[in-house]
């Protein structure tokens, strides 16, 4: 999973970079607007810490999520738009835009002032006006191109291409609009910045960590849409807390009244916008967690594990991290009658642990 970050310039953004993927990447010391700063982060696991310990295997085996920082956005609508926006960008699963909610004299607002809908709306904006370049530049190629050739594919292409511009020139993102599955596949390809989930980062000052809860609350309405959420953080708290050991930030973390690590938070959420669940495979050699969608079958799973895990599918023997849990051991969870077998049609849940027996 890859989470691109945005904001406009003094957002705090590049601190919460540096906050969740332990960077120590300077705050302002983009060179170009083209320039990318990349992090990756293990998926902290505590399913996965248990059954690495029950097993006594010998390599745990974490999932990963990689966050790209990007340099701040100027929240303006302009042909220059392309500068600012750099290849990397459009390659992320999701965003998240990190909005400033916080006062500093010392760091004045390029805006002039701190305005949270504001802010949102400009970058919303400037990302659906980039969208509408790519759109507007494919668009008059493809229908030069339908009025030449009578090909269905070509004529397809242009028909959704009308329809996305006629969407951002009415100013509404792409996230969450009602498209079928061919026009999905159709537009793809696109990697359009306003069709990606979108995670809204109230980045707050460390004497507003009180109202936290209430500032959320204020402003749920933004991410009241399909494949939006928010959350308040404190980007300045949370850099300084990645940087101490653990019981120390835990220790730190209670005193403050933190609901805990943004990096906790941002995955989760992460992970609820794109559909996505964990299982988990183990034994003494290796446990390792995987990443699948929400709704996948038993052979999908495995696919993910393996293409041949895939095709030669013939059952999965499956019990939930809870179940087992309880237990305290598989030979306990199989005595209880916990441990099943499962078909091609099983819908895996997240928490499962799963052995895949498949024959190629």
């Amino acid at each position: 999973m890859k989470v691109g970050l945005i904001g406009l310039s003094q957002s705090g953004k590049t601190t919460i970079f540096n906050a969740i993927t332990r960077s120590e990447v300077a705050t302002g010391s983009y060179q170009s607007k083209g320039e990318v700063h990349l992090g990756r982060v293990l998926v902290p696991d505590e399913r996965l810490d248990w059954v690495t310990e029950l097993n006594k295997s010998r390599k745990k085996v974490q999932t990963e999520v990689e966050y790209v920082d990007v340099a701040g956005l100027s929240g303006e609508k302009s042909k220059g738009i392309e500068e600012e926006i750099p290849p990397a960008l459009r390659e992320c699963d999701a965003l998240a835009h990190v909005v400033r909610a916080f006062e500093d004299s010392a760091l004045p607002h390029p805006k002039g002032s701190v305005d949270i809908r504001r802010d949102i709306k400009l970058a919303e904006e400037q990302l659906m006006f980039a969208d509408l370049m790519i759109i507007e530049n494919r668009l008059n190629k493809v229908s030069r191109k339908a009025k030449l050739v009578k090909d269905d594919a070509i004529r397809a292409e242009a028909a959704i291409l009308h329809k996305v511009k006629d969407l951002l020139e009415d100013e509404q993102p792409l996230r969450g609009v009602d498209f079928t599955p061919e026009e999905r596949k159709l537009i793809r390809g696109y990697q359009f910045l306003s069709a990606k989930p979108m995670l809204l980062l109230l980045n707050v000052g460390e004497d507003d960590i009180p109202q936290m809860d209430a500032l959320e609350a204020e402003h749920a309405d933004l991410a009241a849409g399909s494949e939006m959420a928010l959350v308040a953080i404190c980007g300045k708290i949370q850099m300084e807390l990645a940087q101490l050991d653990e019981e120390d930030r835990n220790t730190f973390i209670a005193d403050l009244g933190l609901k805990g690590l943004a990096l906790d938070r941002m995955i989760k959420l992460s992970y609820d916008l794109l559909g996505l669940i964990s299982f988990l495979t183990t034994s003494d050699k290796e446990s390792r967690a995987w990443t699948t969608r929400r709704g996948a079958s038993a052979p999908e799973a495995a696919g993910v594990i393996h293409d041949d895990f895939q095709r030669g599918f013939i059952r999965a023997e499956v019990v939930s991290f809870d179940d087992l849990k309880r237990c305290g051991s598989e030979a306990q969870a199989k005595k209880e009658g916990l441990v099943r077998s499962e078909g091609k049609s099983y819908i895996v849940k997240d928490g499962d642990v799963i052995f895949f027996l498949f024959n190629v």
